[in-house]
């Protein structure tokens, strides 16, 4: 049987935490006695839907959210996931098209795909890796920088 209480008990803990709230600051705003607010977070009181709601629309979360997701969960909204579900359409589709494509070579045209195939993933690791380096160069302060070149 599932554990209501504390699953509440463990998300209101999480909300509060992540925002660094004491119970007695928690308490205040929802003006729910830090007692009983402690016997929710640990599972050990159930309260009513006034003050769930109260909690879930502090927190800007569902009160589904709140009431039956464990702690940390990460929920989608239904646009992410339509988005996600059309992302992977179209990915299968380009699959479909390139396993279609290379289909019809033989093997010294599908070495050639290969080779490119690996040339290009290994091109896009050393742009990766230079921009996150010009990155890093393009943070450090302009006076240092200047310094720096001076010093070179």
């Amino acid at each position: 049987m599932i554990d209501y209480n504390k699953i509440i008990g463990s998300n209101v803990r999480f909300e509060r935490q992540k925002r660094d709230l004491t119970i007695e600051e928690l308490s205040e705003i929802l003006n729910i006695a830090p007692g009983f607010l402690g016997l929710i977070e640990r599972g050990q009181r159930g309260t009513s839907i006034k003050n769930l709601c109260k909690i879930a629309e502090f927190f800007s979360i569902s009160l589904d959210q709140l009431i039956t997701c464990p702690a940390g969960t990460v929920v989608k909204s239904e646009a992410e996931l339509m988005l996600e579900k059309t992302e992977s359409l179209h990915l299968k589709e380009k699959y479909t098209t390139a396993v279609s494509l290379i289909h019809g070579l033989n093997a010294i045209e599908i070495d050639y795909v290969i080779s490119t195939v690996k040339s290009m993933r290994k091109l896009l690791k050393q742009n990766e890796i230079k921009n996150s380096k010009e990155a890093a160069v393009d943070s450090i302060p302009d006076d240092i920088d200047d310094e720096l070149d001076n010093n070179l």
